[in-house]
């Protein structure tokens, strides 16, 4: 048989192979890049989903809670009102739900601290109306934004029982001064704690000359720390709602009620002891005060009663709702304040996070 002569194998195929190798490794990364890409663009798209979603819901739990308002009996309100019920958390499409409503009735409003009116005395900004008040000497400032000449005066009797809140909490009570000087119009600086523009512009913002439209401003203001805003809970006190100054006695914390009612004023010069309050406490936890007379259950004298009576109330006409949605890692959050009268309820602030 005839022999086939030996020929070398070709590099040919090898190369090839070669070339193989290096297309591959050089689309591997941007294949993996595409897909990471697609993969963000569906994650994004599904929060966005997420996100409108959740803010929907989130809104209609406020909705919810002003029905359920609506609803509720004005006359008083207390921790067995509808309202006050804590509510499960609902399970609603892919998240859940969990909204509270919050009484700004049985708190101290911070921003009646300082009583505006105009030069001629008529048209007081605040208080509202009804709200007992006993100012001080009263200072002509500038509305801020305005340049409008207004009177300010500072209500005492309020000075003093916050005063005596934060002394009760292990704060320093002189802070107040600094308080003042965050809410009045003018540029000179309160007592020996207070503070004004030249304290705050070295901090790297002003001072607000203004009442506050939020708790959270309490943490920019000199003396007011964490610890005793947050920590201590001070911040669970105080309201910025536009409240006639009286306190819900069926809703107020007892930290609140020694502060108003056990604290010696010029509007009270008798304070209730502290067995008095506990022993008040220890009634509305167990029956809900329809009228102010219901407190003669308490063994109060006569006296007592009528020098606390202008002090505080049954019933409530400002609430806060929060609304909270989460679905996933998305988390909505709506803050709201409503006003009620009657069966009316109006929204007076809306906060959306």
């Amino acid at each position: 048989m005839r022999k086939r002569p030996y020929r070398a194998r070709s590099n040919e195929e090898g190369f090839i192979l070669v070339i193989v190798l290096l297309v591959i490794a050089l689309l591997f990364p941007l294949v993996l890049a595409f897909n990471s890409k697609v993969q963000l663009n569906l994650t994004q798209a599904e929060n966005f989903r997420n996100s409108v979603q959740a803010l929907r819901i989130a809104r209609s739990g406020v909705q919810g809670a002003i029905g359920i308002l609506k609803t509720s009996d004005p006359t008083y309100d207390s921790p067995r009102s509808p309202w006050a019920t804590s509510f499960p958390a609902l399970s609603l499409g892919q998240g859940i739900l969990a909204v509270t409503i919050a009484d700004e009735d049985g708190k101290i409003p911070v921003n009646n601290l300082v009583i505006t009116s105009s030069p001629a005395g008529t048209g007081a900004a605040n208080p509202a109306a009804g709200a007992p008040a006993t100012p001080a000497s009263p200072t002509v400032a500038t509305q801020a934004n305005t340049n409008t000449p207004v009177t300010q005066t500072v209500d005492k009797d309020l000075d003093t029982r916050l005063r005596a809140l934060i002394t009760t909490l292990g704060g320093r009570p002189e802070i107040v001064d600094a308080l003042i000087d965050w809410i009045d119009a003018d540029d000179v600086v309160t007592g020996s704690a207070g503070a004004e523009e030249s304290y705050y512009l070295p901090l790297g913002y002003h001072c607000k000359n203004g009442p506050l439209d939020s708790l959270d401003e309490l943490l920019l203001i000199r003396g007011f720390d964490r610890e005793l805003v947050i920590d201590r809970n001070l911040e669970g006190y105080l309201t910025v709602a536009p409240t006639d100054g009286k306190i819900n006695v069926n809703t107020a914390p007892i930290e609140v009620l020694q502060a108003v009612l056990g604290t010696q004023t010029t509007s009270l010069a008798q304070p209730l002891s502290d067995a008095d309050i506990e022993d008040l406490v220890h009634y509305r936890d167990e029956h809900d005060l329809r009228a102010i007379s219901d407190i003669m259950a308490v063994k109060l004298s006569q006296g007592d009663l009528s020098k606390i009576t202008p002090l505080i109330k049954v019933n409530s006409s400002f609430f806060t709702v929060t609304s909270k949605y989460t679905i996933g890692k998305v988390v909505k959050n709506v803050q709201a304040m409503l006003r009620r009268s009657g069966s009316t309820v109006s929204i007076i602030s809306w906060r959306e996070s």
